[in-house]
C-alpha cells in the first residue's frame, strides 16, 4: 500500500479542480478540512479509501 495517494475533488466555492494527499494507514474512512488552494476558503472532504488502497473523495462541501 502507498504511503500516500492522490484524491481529486472540485471546490464548492470556486469550483476550481483540486488534488490533496492522503494516507491511506489513517482509516478506510475519513473526514478532512483543507483550504482550497485558489480561493483559500475552508472545504470539509470526506473521503473513502477502497479496497486496492485509491483515496476516493465521497463529497466536498462548504465549511459551515
Amino acid at each position: 500500500m502507498p504511503l500516500e495517494t492522490d484524491a481529486a475533488y472540485a471546490c464548492p466555492y470556486c469550483g476550481e479542480q483540486n488534488y490533496t494527499g492522503i494516507d491511506p494507514s489513517a482509516g478506510t474512512r475519513q473526514r478532512l478540512i483543507e483550504d482550497c488552494p485558489v480561493c483559500c476558503r475552508p472545504i470539509v472532504l470526506t473521503i473513502r479509501i477502497d479496497s486496492e488502497g485509491d483515496a476516493l473523495v465521497e463529497s466536498a462541501e462548504a465549511e459551515s
